[in-house]
């Protein structure tokens, strides 16, 4: 594996020292790293570690060379064979991510910080997986970004055990040094730890404040030194500098405090000073609470609080037990819960998530006849991807066929028809969309509209057959010269996209209860050995060129009757009107379920008979599907094209000069192609059905 982590500057703070020991780690593992960044001090030991660096002025936050790097990203990741891009901050982040959007490469963001909910901060949470440090900066992300719990991957800083090793407490000397290492920000609580050391000053303790990690000439280290002064404790300031012995920092310190008024993410030198074997105080704040055990592993304080700071820091230096209960106690949870190699092997699993366990989008929001017809699809892809997420985009009509599909471990409603109508409403779609950071998108409706929903939702590998928009796919497939049935057209783009078919077998999934229902409304016939024919007069609301004059509906039913086999009707909600239209003209008494059905109680009806009639619509794909024998009566289709995989039973249908029209108007207004479908020829068909005689 190839990874490329992209940073600002490789600088000698925490964010940066995280980076180079990622690395370290993926590279003794046999992994492959390169690293972007402006460059700094942290280089030379990328490098000595077997590493690359490229240096790009990443940390520039102008557009114009947010663009320009992400380019020059692109020809790196493709030219070098980099396998995922790794973000570790906002502005390079916003160049990796359009990089690896167009290098079509797994995307993946760590967030180091609670970050204001400003626009240009969210770039942290468009990763494939989001990593935090902590679970406090988890649940901040979860509340102020919206992202996803699923989407968030709690990945603690590790330390690097042989560096940072186990060491004697210092020798007993006249005064005690107290340590804080971070960069000089009012967010560090430096003033908060200078008056606490004031305190303990004046009532006679030898204290030290030990500062490390400041820039000479700093403004904020002369406000420092200014208040340092007027508390008249100047002499008790030691500026430490810059250092990247930090392990021999914190080995010369008796405590060390991490006084933070703003919530840490983690807090590194907690975990630091605590494998070093030195006591910490830290703020009872953020991600600091969670490395802390108050009184077991260290002592906390209350943020911005001198008072309660010195009272803590008293305790340990007054208490030589409590020092060394903590001290042991703190070691021993970091080298379970905070090496390095736990680090990495953490965020192994995170790469490996997004590389072989994708996200996958698969697209169909027709109707229900169409959506039965993609089961043979969302199978083959199961196959192909065992381990990966599946969401189906399905129209809010269709919803329930597929709802409990074991393929899928998701169905994304889209209704166009309520707040996702017009192009505010898709981009709001596509938006939602985006935070469920989908890796592949197979695209089986094969739309501009669903085109440019996947690209709009910043899903970087997008299939599907080329349109008009054929711009918005990366991964565009050319339509076959010949005519193929749905499911085959289906199966044609599978197979470009490197997804073998897996039968054309349709498939439902009812429940225990769907059949419940069915058998309460169809209960089994009280004559002995009697046969239940199903009709579907309706159905095709669009296309009602496709359905046979009511009048024969109704003349098939009381044929049947005359027969002796049990009818019924079935239709869908609002094709009441229908029944009783039919009804009207019928002298037999057929059991009416026309509207009292939903979609798999209809299936689990249609199962319960032996033989059903429908027009070329969504009940002929749930008769084929549930295996029953049917009449299909075609007209202004062809049943070659539009006929279900799986079909029992016999097609009727009149040639006629201008069939196939597809046309939901009839242009010679005779309707020629379905008034010629004569009662007789379709009660034959139904008899040889229920006999067992059809045809396949």
């Amino acid at each position: 594996m190839h990874v490329l982590q992209v940073v600002p500057a490789l600088r000698l703070g925490g964010v940066e020292r995280g980076v180079v020991d990622l690395a370290k780690g993926l590279l003794a593992r046999g992994h492959r790293v390169s690293v972007v960044s402006n460059g700094g001090p942290l280089v030379e030991r990328l490098l000595d570690a077997g590493g690359m660096h490229y240096r790009l002025p990443v940390h520039d936050k102008s557009p114009a060379r947010v663009w320009s790097c992400a380019q020059a990203l692109t020809r790196l990741i493709t030219t070098t064979g980099v396998d995922l891009v790794h973000a570790r901050s906002r502005v390079p982040a916003w160049a990796g991510y359009w990089a690896a959007r167009r290098a079509q490469r797994p995307f993946v963001t760590t967030a180091h910080g609670f970050y204001a909910p400003h626009p240009l901060s969210r770039i942290m949470v468009r990763g494939r997986c989001v990593i935090v440090p902590s679970d406090a900066l988890a649940q901040y992300l979860m509340e102020h970004f919206g992202v996803s719990r699923e989407r968030l991957r709690v990945v603690p800083r590790g330390v690097d055990l042989e560096e940072f090793r186990l060491a004697p407490p210092r020798p007993s000397q006249q005064e005690w040094r107290i340590g804080l290492i971070g960069r000089l920000s009012p967010i560090k609580g430096h003033e908060v730890a200078l008056r606490a050391c004031d305190l303990l000053r004046r009532e006679g303790w030898p204290v030290r404040l030990c500062l490390a990690g400041d820039p000479p000439g700093d403004a904020r280290r002369q406000a420092l030194e200014a208040l340092a002064l007027s508390l008249g404790a100047g002499e008790a300031l030691e500026w430490l500098g810059v250092r990247d012995d930090v392990a021999q920092v914190i080995a010369s310190m008796d405590v060390l405090v991490v006084p933070s008024t703003y919530p840490e993410s983690f807090g590194r030198s907690v975990v630091e000073a605590q494998a070093v074997g030195r006591p910490v105080v830290a703020s009872r704040l953020g991600g600091l609470a969670e490395l802390i055990e108050d009184g077991v592993t260290g002592l906390l304080a209350r943020p911005g609080d001198p008072q309660d700071l010195a009272a803590a820091v008293r305790r340990f230096l007054q208490d030589a037990s409590v020092r060394a209960r903590c001290v042991d106690a703190a070691r021993r949870r970091v080298e379970a819960e905070w090496s390095l190699d736990r680090m990495v092997e953490r965020t192994l699993a995170v790469y490996d998530e997004c590389l072989h366990k994708p996200r996958i989008a698969i697209w169909k929001l027709s109707a229900l006849g169409d959506v039965i017809l993609s089961t043979p699809s969302l199978r083959a892809v199961r196959r192909r991807y065992p381990e990966a997420h599946l969401a189906l985009i399905v129209g809010r009509s269709a919803y329930e066929a597929v709802a409990h599909s074991p393929y899928l471990n998701d169905c994304v409603i889209y209704n166009p028809a309520s707040k996702e109508r017009g192009p505010r409403g898709a981009w709001a779609f596509a938006r939602r969309l985006r935070r469920e950071a989908f890796d592949l998108s197979i695209d089986l409706q094969n739309s501009r509209r669903t085109h440019l929903l996947a690209w709009a939702a910043g899903i970087p590998v997008r299939v599907g057959y080329h349109r008009k928009f054929g711009a918005a796919l990366n991964r565009g497939v050319r339509l076959p010269r010949v005519v193929l049935a749905p499911v085959a057209h289906q199966q044609y783009l599978l197979r470009q996209a490197g997804i073998e078919p897996s039968g054309d077998e349709l498939e439902l999934w009812p429940s225990t209860q769907d059949e419940a229902v069915a058998r309460t409304l169809l209960p089994d016939p009280e004559v002995p050995g009697q046969a239940t024919v199903g009709l579907h007069p309706g159905g095709s609301g669009r296309w009602k060129t496709k359905r046979w004059d009511l009048g024969r509906w109704a003349q098939l039913a009381d044929a049947l009757a005359r027969q002796g086999l049990r009818v019924v009707i079935t239709g869908g909600p609002g094709e009441q009107g229908l029944a009783e239209a039919m009804g009207s003209q019928m002298t037999s008494k057929p059991l009416v379920l026309v509207g009292r059905t939903r979609i798999l109680e209809l299936a689990c009806v249609i199962k319960r008979c032996q033989a059903f009639v429908a027009h070329d619509s969504s009940p002929l794909h749930l008769a084929a599907a549930m295996g029953t024998p049917t009449v299909a009566l075609f007209g202004p289709t062809d049943p070659r094209r539009h006929l279900p995989p799986g079909f029992k039973g016999q097609v009727i249908k009149r040639d006629v000069f201008c069939a196939p029209c597809y046309s939901a108007t009839c242009r010679t207004v005779t309707h020629a192609c379905m008034q010629r479908i004569a009662v007789a020829d379709v009660l034959g068909a139904v008899l040889a059905a229920v006999s067992g005689t059809a045809g396949s």
